[in-house]
């Protein structure tokens, strides 16, 4: 290796290192040296979370090669910008404003955002958003306002129009902090760089072997042979692994809750055996000393495959002549059929008013800023504890024990901080292939996927066809709905069965319609496997019959916000499938609407030229609160000897704040013991110390976790009362 000493000087002091100039960017070095708050996300330049400042601009340090720095230069990270007891003002900003959810791209953003006042200490809003578009310093989760707010008010406390105390929050009088901006427990950390991620864990496991994973890159195939002589030959490789290295029976085990589903769920390898069903599955994963290492070695792995045919659309996978791609089951694996009152053929044929059509909707990427990353070794007590991003962690436990070789109540999950999810993080499919490794290994293991095998492997949102007809009578109410849907669900029927079912629960959502008759389908294709993606399943059908309804709108002359108003659920009404809601806002949500709605109409109408016209649009959409009837949740509260409370749970935390959920559910349920919020402690995330709270999925951890919270509250206040209503102490 052509190495070379070089020096730098990183926020105000000289580096000394040894480095690849030809290979090694600027993240590697200044995350070689220990400052992780560098983050590296899609590692093509594209994201902004490993923005730093080089001799005074801003660049994105994972495509800096050292070869193109000079020697002297001064570089800042997030680590130099501020400290916990001495924060920057716009990482106080950030912390006060909500800029960091998941906290990703936070550093990148924070040191962006300040070498934007040093050169310009008073942007225009304008100014803030251009310069971040510049710099491509991407964010997933808050939309962008609360960042430009951020700089804002930092701009301000640097001219000195305002102090750090006027910034900071200020606690209510009364000390009630639920419905309110109060920071985020895990906010300090994440704006000075301080949270170690999933690859920054990895990083710092010492003597853990660092993974490298071999995609089949081929959609459908019998695998025949796979030859890891040369890989094992290469340097610093301890292990390659394949299928006959998995001590359980190599599968990820998701039974299908659907009555009319076909199949066990039990088809989905961990590692390929005989056959290849996409281009994300794993053929062998390679253990070496170092990530270089393991990735080089990877590329010698060989393998032969004999081509089949590749449905890489439902259309083709559910045609009469198509090649059965799972032998134990049809492409179409499951068919929930809807029937609600009367023949809808008869009431379609009377009514005054029908519209149809045909929708599709496409397979879309999570894009999250981080790619997935996993750890995992067995424990000084014999558990397999594996660290991850999961949204879910009872979930890896219950559906890889079989497929690893371990019983359910020896595996421990972890949550990482992680850069966010939106879904795809219910999959349990990484954390399989990562406790493969550490059991065939022995050893502490870590894997972190490069942004496009992070494409290629995680799941995705399902793309659907539908085929629709919508009736109503003179006055637009409607009198009936036909409907077929079917979802793509990839090479896998992973979750599939609630897919399903959600496709006869919202098709035509949030309207009452008095006479039905649907289908909702999953197929399996070659493509990428799907799974959860905000809202799961909803979308697709709503963009199938809200299309409708402005087709019907059009046909009928009536106003698109009105005809909505006259069919939206009303206190008494019931869904498609007979489900009586708890709330009935939609009448509400739209008549709050109606005067924007109007407003923007006009201005469309003022605005419009031949060459350009302007238009509104408008969409209802609703979603499910829990994931079913016996959705379940738990947590616990205890009280410790100095008086403090401790809250174990494990709300999962995505970026959506978890953590500051469960610290103001419990602050505000537990009011009367009179606790600040600094006297509550927060014990989340680990299978090994807490209960099981459920996913952090189906709109429902506030809910759940919030009424277990108050349950767990209340038992302990009753066991602290006296008789006179004071509480006992510890």
């Amino acid at each position: 290796m052509p190495v070379k000493k070089r020096y730098l000087k990183i926020n105000g002091v000289e580096r000394l290192f040894i480095c690849d100039p030809e290979k090694d960017s600027l993240a590697d070095v200044i995350r070689r040296l220990g400052l992780t708050g560098t983050k590296v996300g899609c590692g093509l330049g594209q994201c902004g979370a490993c923005s730093v400042i080089l001799n005074g601009e801003v660049v994105r340090s994972c495509v800096k090669k050292m070869k193109n720095v000079e020697d002297g230069s001064e570089v800042t990270t997030i680590e130099g910008i501020g400290t916990p007891d001495n924060l920057h003002p716009l990482q106080l900003a950030w912390i006060v404003y909500g800029g960091v959810q998941c906290g990703f791209c936070t550093p990148g953003f924070i040191v962006s955002a300040k070498a934007l006042l040093d050169k310009n200490p008073s942007p225009t809003r304008e100014e803030v958003r251009s310069w971040f578009q510049k710099h491509r310093n991407a964010c997933r989760c808050t939309g962008y306002k609360p960042l430009v707010d951020a700089v804002m008010a930092a701009a301000k406390v640097l001219r000195g129009e305002m102090t750090m105390e006027d910034l900071n929050f200020k606690l209510p009088p009364d000390g009630r902090i639920y419905g309110t901006a109060y920071p985020k427990p895990t906010a300090l950390a994440k704006v000075t760089g301080a949270c170690d991620y999933g690859d920054d864990i990895g990083a710092k496991m010492d003597g853990a072997l660092h993974l490298a994973v071999v995609l089949a890159r081929v959609s459908h195939a019998k695998l025949l042979s796979i030859d890891t002589s040369e890989a094992e030959k290469m340097p610093g490789v301890e292990k390659v692994i394949t299928y006959k290295d998995v001590k359980g029976n190599n599968r990820i085990n998701w039974p299908m809750q659907h009555a009319r589903g076909i199949g066990d769920g039990m088809e989905r390898p961990i590692l390929c055996e005989d056959m290849i069903y996409r281009y994300g599955d794993i053929i062998a994963i390679v253990a070496a000393r170092t990530r270089e290492e393991a990735r080089a070695a990877a590329k010698k792995v060989k393998f032969e495959y004999e081509q089949l045919p590749e449905y890489l659309d439902i259309l083709d996978a559910m045609a009469p002549d198509a090649h059965q791609i799972h032998k134990n089951f049809p492409n179409i694996f499951i068919e929930s059929p809807l029937l609600k009152g009367e023949d809808t053929r008869e009431v379609i044929n009377k009514s005054p008013h029908v519209v149809e059509g045909s929708f599709y909707t496409q397979r879309q990427p999570h894009l999250v800023l981080e790619p997935d990353t996993d750890q995992a070794y067995v424990d000084d007590e014999g558990y397999l504890t594996i660290h991850s991003k999961s949204l879910f962690l009872g979930l890896i436990i219950w559906t890889i024990a079989d497929g690893v070789g371990v019983p359910p109540d020896k595996i421990r999950t972890i949550q990482n901080p992680i850069g966010a999810s939106f879904g795809y993080t219910l999959s349990p499919y990484t954390p399989a292939v990562v406790a493969v490794a550490a059991l065939a290994t022995g050893k502490p293991v870590t894997l972190t996927l490069s942004y496009e095998e992070h494409q290629h492997i995680t799941g995705k949102r399902a793309p659907s066809y539908s085929n629709a007809r919508l009736a109503c009578d003179e006055k637009g109410k409607i009198t009936a709905l036909e409907f077929e849907i079917a979802f793509d669900e990839g090479a896998y029927t992973e979750a599939a069965d609630f897919r399903s079912m959600v496709g006869i629960r919202f098709m035509g959502a949030p309207y009452t319609i008095p006479n039905a008759m649907g289908l909702s389908k999953a197929v399996i294709s070659n493509h990428a496997v799907t799974t959860a993606y905000r809202a799961y399943g909803s979308p697709q059908c709503l963009f199938c019959s809200e299309s409708l309804m402005d087709m019907m709108a059009e046909k009928i002359g009536m106003d698109p916000l009105e005809l909505r108003y006259l069919n939206v659920y009303r206190e008494g009404d019931v869904s498609l499938n007979g489900h009586k809601f708890s709330v009935y806002p939609m009448a509400a949500i739209l008549d709050k609407l109606r005067p924007y709605y109007k407003e923007a109409v006009e201005r469309a109408k003022r605005e419009s030229t031949p060459e350009k016209r302007r238009g509104v649009g408008i969409a209802c959409g609703m979603y499910n609160v829990t994931t079913s009837a016996n959705d379940h949740a738990e947590v616990a509260l205890e009280l410790n000897p100095d008086g403090t409370v401790t809250h174990y749970n494990t709300w999962e935390d995505l970026g959506q704040g978890a953590d500051i959920g469960t610290l103001v559910h419990t602050h505000e349920a537990l009011k009367p013991l009179g606790l600040r919020p600094d006297q509550i402690k927060l014990v989340m995330n680990d299978t090994g110390l807490a209960p099981l709270t459920g996913p952090a999925a189906g709109s429902r951890s506030h809910y759940m976790a919030g009424n277990a919270t108050i349950d767990a509250a209340n038992k302990l206040l009753n066991a602290m009362r006296k008789e006179d209503g004071t509480f006992r102490t510890y």
